[in-house]
Parts: structure tokens; sequence; C-alpha cells
């Protein structure tokens, strides 16, 4: 026989419409009648017709995440952390891979707004992407993370001002001859980064020649190609990836043709991917805080979807963390000759 809200309430003592309001959270209900509704859930093995509820609630209680890649621990950390904020608010998360590709991520967006997601989680590919669409057209909250949108629902750090830390951590060592491995700047966050890390180190009447910049995709394969800058006369002393990722690229390279790190050159990154802690000597980066990042997204659009923002949505809420910098070994005074 087929277990129903009934057979529960029935084994736990309370009307059918206590088990509703204690499933669908539509109502309080005690300590003690809780624990008898969920002893008799666990008992009978009760299932909840999820098809059911969303049709009657018209919530299905699920959250649309989208991200470039899941082969960069930075965005694996922070969907762990989206995942896990998720979880605990009873939402279910279902994880779309743009894998960089503009399209693809608007046809993802737009399929979990006909599979009516509460809501979507978006961390986009680049200034080409169709944001307008997606946060005007497609009727569903947007909350877009780590990449900010001026005037949109957004949470982000301050790349900007981890640019300038980067650049003021190095200058104040003493370094004037400094190399940048530089990811698609077509990147807000690359973009800023850059920006605040020329602006700091103008303030120090440092300029980084055009040719101690090396540019790619913001990732693995940009770092190896670090001899294009070894192999500059004079040699930088110092070098700012832009993601831990490419630095740890660079590292590899540096390392292998008989260089010191950090007594011969020394290495920025940015992120704090967990990893980068544990390499000897730990690599000094500009810490975003993904676990800050991923619960402020949740909030805030949990907030949107529940109406909790103290207005009709319609004002947008842009958040702004700052970075850290975390200064580990792979940093020192530039080598005297």
């Amino acid at each position: 026989m087929r277990v129903t809200i009934r057979s529960v309430a029935k084994m736990a003592g309370v009307a059918p419409s206590t088990v509703s309001h204690y499933l669908n959270r539509t109502a309080p209900v005690s300590q003690s009648t809780a624990e008898n509704v969920e002893r008799a859930i666990n008992k009978l093995n009760y299932r909840v017709n999820l098809g059911a509820r969303s049709l009657r609630l018209q919530k299905t209680h699920s959250i649309g995440l989208v991200i470039p890649n899941i082969s960069t621990p930075f965005f694996g950390e922070i969907a762990t952390t989206i995942e896990d904020n998720l979880w605990e608010q009873d939402f279910q998360t279902l994880l779309c891979i743009s894998e960089r590709d503009v399209e693809r991520e608007f046809l993802q967006c737009a399929n979990l707004a006909s599979r009516q997601v509460d809501g979507i989680l978006l961390a986009y590919n680049s200034e080409k992407s169709r944001l307008t669409e997606i946060s005007e057209e497609l009727h569903v909250p947007v909350v877009f993370i780590d990449r900010p949108v001026p005037g949109r629902n957004s949470v982000a750090t301050d790349n900007r001002l981890g640019g300038r830390m980067a650049a003021r951590h190095l200058a104040e060592l003493g370094h004037r001859t400094i190399g940048v491995l530089c990811g698609e700047v077509e990147i807000r966050n690359v973009k800023e980064r850059i920006s605040g890390f020329k602006a700091e180190l103008k303030k120090w009447d440092i300029e980084i020649r055009e040719d101690y910049f090396v540019h790619g995709l913001q990732a693995l394969h940009l770092g190896l190609r670090v001899n294009e800058l070894l192999e500059k006369k004079p040699r930088p002393t110092a070098i700012f990836a832009t993601n831990d990722i490419v630095a740890m690229g660079a590292w590899h390279v540096i390392l292998a043709s008989g260089l010191r790190i950090p007594e011969d050159i020394s290495l920025v990154g940015y992120d704090d991917i967990e990893v980068s802690r544990y390499l000897i000597p730990g690599l000094t980066t500009v810490a975003q805080p993904t676990n800050e990042i991923g619960a402020q997204g949740v909030k805030l659009l949990l907030d949107l979807i529940r109406g909790n923002l103290g207005n009709d949505g319609t004002i947008p809420k842009e958040i702004s963390i700052p970075p850290v910098l975390e200064i580990r070994g792979t940093t020192g005074n530039p080598k005297k000759y």
C-alpha cells in the first residue's frame, strides 16, 4: 500500500495538516510534534512527492549554478560552498558548466529557467556574455557571483584592491623589474586586477614595459610560458600571475630552469586556492574568501526569492568583499648583484 501523508499523520497522532505544515514549513510546529512526525516518516519510509509539492507551492526548491569550468579549483571551491549553503536551506543545486562558451552559458540559464528553478547563481564568462538577456528576459531571480555586474545583484571581491595589494607588497620588498602573466582582460576580474596593479606601481614610480606582459587564457598553460619573461634583459626579479593556477605553472618552469623561489625570483598569485597553502614554500597570493562569496551569494538570492530585501527587488544589491594578502614563502627581497 502506498504511504501517504495521512498514513504519517495517523502514526504520529496528529492531523494531516500538521504533517503538511512540518514538511512545507508553512506554519510552526512544536519540537515534540516535529519529532513524532519525523519518526513516523522514517518508520514508514515516506517520500515527499516533489512534483506535486512544486505544483502546489509554485516553488521547486532548486537553484541553478552556472560556472565557467570545474577544472579550476577556485570554481570548485565556490561550488562546494554554495551547494553546502543551499543544502542547509533545503534547496537542491543544479550545476551547469559553460566551458567559457557564452552561447552555451545563455542556453544553460534559459534551460534552468524553463525547468522552473527558483533562482540562478551565475559566474559569467566575460563581457561578451548575454547578461542583460539573462537577468531581464528569463524571469527568474539572478545573482552574479565572483564577477560583478554594475547595476545588478552581485557578490564579488574588490579585484582592483587585490591588484594594488600585490603590487604594494612587491614594491615594498624592493622589486622594480616585474613581469606579469595576464589572463584574458575581457574578463572583468582580470582587467580590474591589472588596473589596480598598474595604478599602485605608478605611485611607486614603477612602470612595466608592455613586453613584460605575457597574455593568454587564465589557465595552467599561461604559467608554463613564463620562459618568455625569464629570457628578458633584464630578467624580472618578481612575477605577478592573475590567478594561482597560472602561478603554479610558472612555479614548475622556474624551478625546472634551475632558479630558486624566492631567492632568484619572487612569485605572487591570486585566489588562494587550497593547494597553494601546502606548496613548499607556500604561495604568496591575494586571497578571495570563497566561503564568504558563496554564502553571501546564496543569502542574497534567497532573500530575492523570499522578498526579504526590504524593497520590491528592483534596487540591486552589489556586495563587494575585500580580499586579503596572504604573505607566504614565494616572495622576498630582490637578489643584489
